[in-house]
């Protein structure tokens, strides 16, 4: 063991104060820690097992700590050993053995430093009976050209391993509510191939990451409704050429088609060396090329994911992307012919011609949430946009129709007054196969009638063609129809109510959809 005081930081200082602006998103830089850990525990796994036993588990907690603005990023891996650490502090010094998840010698410092000016390192190396601390103060550094740091030590036991990093003073890039959420679902997704070999567990505040796997269509091809069930996994395997350096090209993994439709959780994961590249998660990041994906919001769209290990490209020194040089059009055509040969999966048009009629479980869910948030968001504008409309004419209401009662379904109701007439206003998604009509207005019957007091029934149909075919369960999509279908419900009563033109359908529609009902 070597007996170290201070550890030198050359080359190049002053590279230290610009890594600040590289173009990292919180999760790739957090990423940067979670790599050198796995690394670690990877190079030293016999050892650490022969310490720990056969049931050791790398660990790595990274904990915001909000109120004192510090990130820490704790493991249980190999540490830096005395030998390796003047280069672990060097910047862009490459390791002895490049071939893990180490291999620029940028990701720990680019990271801290990106993050803050402050930032301290504490680690003991398996083997070694000594703690060891440094600290960077990155505008001090620069300031005042300081070539070495001071390491200060502290005795432990050989069997000590462990690395506590601490970035001090971090604001902006602090990530916090639903950029927390962001990082979560991100470093989940990026780490998902250690999660199920059982190399790594990844918590964040205390909460162990997990990644939840889409769930595989098993069903019939398109054409034969009443065939078999098929699992669409289609796995591949193929080589497609040499990089400029002669390097073997190679490509394995599946391509796949979701149960439900998802543009959140579509697209392709791309792996190098068991780690996600590109499309770690989100409709934001997903890798969807159009040769396989299909256009923007089409149902292969959709509906296909999988996951692709590459083999002998070369990424980014924030792995973040591959650097597919002249190689990706290559890749993408023998993806294409894999994936359309006589001996795969017809998964290409499967995804494309499939129109799936979703479960009432899964109707009822979105139903809920969509019906919801379009009452309660509108509950308290929609009198007065309604009031501004009737004004114009008091005649009386023309009788409506009354709708059929099915329990296949989900409502809400709110009161509203038209000129001094009280109604019960019912918003309704429907699942009920039975239903013919795509839009229904009308008298809606519910077993607590509300004395005094009208009823008016708007009903939108899920099950509808037209709705299977554009909608499916996504919210995203039947949340603005159904906004459209109340302007259009409301509309009609109020022209029935007043005797209106025809034409005033649509205008009264126009001014209701300026109001409460297109507030987010």
């Amino acid at each position: 063991m070597k007996d170290l005081t201070n550890v030198d930081i050359r080359p190049g200082i002053t590279i230290l104060s610009v890594l600040k602006h590289l173009n990292y998103k919180p999760y790739y830089a957090l990423a940067e820690f979670v790599d050198n850990s796995i690394d670690s525990c990877i190079k030293k796994e016999v050892d650490l097992k022969a310490i720990e036993g056969h049931s050791y588990n790398l660990k790595v907690d990274i904990e915001f700590d909000n109120n004192n603005r510090r990130i820490i990023i704790k493991d249980n891996a190999g540490g830096i050993h005395s030998d390796d650490y003047q280069r672990a502090f060097r910047t862009a010094e490459l390791p002895p053995d490049p071939t893990q998840l180490s291999e620029f010698g940028m990701g720990m410092k680019s990271a801290a430093c990106w993050f803050s000016n402050k930032w301290q390192v504490k680690t003991t190396a398996l083997g070694e009976e000594l703690e060891r601390t440094v600290n960077f103060d990155i505008s001090t550094i620069v300031e005042d050209k300081i070539q070495e740091l001071e390491i200060s030590s502290r005795p432990v036991t050989a069997t000590s391993h462990y690395t506590v990093l601490t970035l001090y003073d971090v604001e902006e890039k602090m990530p916090v509510k639903r950029g927390l959420g962001k990082v979560k679902h991100h470093l989940a997704s990026i780490y998902r191939d250690f999660f199920r070999r059982g190399v790594l567990e990844l918590y964040i505040n205390g909460e162990k990451l997990e990644y939840k796997e889409p769930k595989i269509l098993n069903g019939p091809y398109y054409e034969t409704p009443e065939g078999d069930n098929i699992v669409w996994k289609q796995q591949v395997d193929f080589d497609f050429g040499r990089d400029r350096d002669g390097q073997s090209l190679r490509a394995t993994g599946f391509v796949a088609i979701m149960e439900t439709m998802s543009v959140k959780d579509s697209g392709f994961a791309l792996f190098r060396r068991g780690r996600v590249i590109e499309g770690s998660a989100d409709k934001d990041e997903g890798f969807r090329p159009a040769a396989i994906s299909g256009s923007l919001g089409s149902h292969r769209y959709k509906r296909l994911f999988g996951e692709l290990h590459l083999e002998g490209f070369k990424v980014s020194h924030t792995k973040d992307g591959f650097q597919w040089d002249d190689n990706m059009d290559a890749f993408l055509g023998v993806l294409k012919e894999e994936l359309e040969s006589p001996e795969s999966l017809p998964i290409l048009k499967q995804a494309d011609k499939l129109r799936v009629r979703e479960t009432s479980k899964n109707y009822e869910k979105v139903s809920k949430t969509v019906v919801d948030n379009t009452t309660d968001k509108i509950k308290t504008g929609i009198s007065q946009d309604v009031g501004n409309l009737t004004e114009k004419s008091t005649q009386a209401l023309v009788k409506s129709i009354t709708l059929e009662k099915t329990e296949e379904s989900y409502h809400k109701q709110f009161c509203l007054n038209l000129s001094d007439i009280d109604y019960v206003v019912h918003i309704e998604l429907s699942y009920d196969e039975t239903i013919d009509e795509l839009i229904q207005v009308g008298d809606h019957l519910i077993p607590e009638e509300i004395p005094l007091h009208k009823n008016i029934g708007i009903r939108l149909s899920l099950t509808h063609p037209f709705m299977v075919e554009f909608a499916g369960d996504d919210r995203k999509v039947i949340e603005p129809l159904l906004r459209i279908i109340v302007a259009l419900g409301l509309s009609e009563i109020i022209v029935k109510k007043t005797g209106a033109p025809i034409t005033e359908l649509r205008n009264n529609m126009n001014e209701l959809l300026l109001g409460s009902l297109s507030k987010i």
